[in-house]
């Protein structure tokens, strides 16, 4: 074997080798393990979106003197992702937000709220809050989110 063969042998080694460096792979599945249904799943990914949005509202209010934001524009948050939708409404002076999916399509949720206590009830229960969501039915649902903070 000639060191030239043997060098492209290294070299296509290596090649494949970084190939998969940085890619995520997808967690592994657990035989037996419940999987999340789909409005779940939709529970999760709009009471994330909407924790993280109640997230900035709360710092606002916290370094302003307790003046709760008229938009959430003015904390620096969009309304729109590629996604979702997000308004921000103020009830008796508590700021609450709904995230609203922008398409409804191949998803069982529609919206979902939660108020500035989904902050509180995540530090006192390890991350986990309640949202009420709405159903693409207009049904309403509660859901116990496992937060990310």
């Amino acid at each position: 074997m000639s060191l030239r063969s043997n060098s492209r042998g290294l070299f296509l080694l290596a090649v494949l080798v970084s190939g998969g460096c940085g890619k995520k792979s997808a967690p592994p599945v657990t035989a037996g393990a419940p999987q999340p249904s789909g409005a779940e799943e939709d529970a999760r990914l709009l009471g994330r979106d909407l924790f993280d949005a109640m997230d900035a509202v709360l710092s606002y209010r916290s370094s302003h003197q307790r003046r709760v934001p008229q938009s959430l524009r003015q904390v620096g948050v969009d309304s729109l992702t590629r996604t979702t939708i997000r308004r921000l409404a103020i009830r008796g002076g508590v700021p609450e937000i709904t995230s609203i999916f922008r398409s409804t399509e191949g998803h069982a949720l529609s919206s979902c709220r939660g108020t500035s206590e989904i902050q509180e009830e995540a530090s006192l229960n390890s991350g986990v809050f309640s949202v009420t969501c709405a159903t693409i039915h207009g049904d309403p649902a509660g859901f116990k989110i496992q937060g990310t903070h």
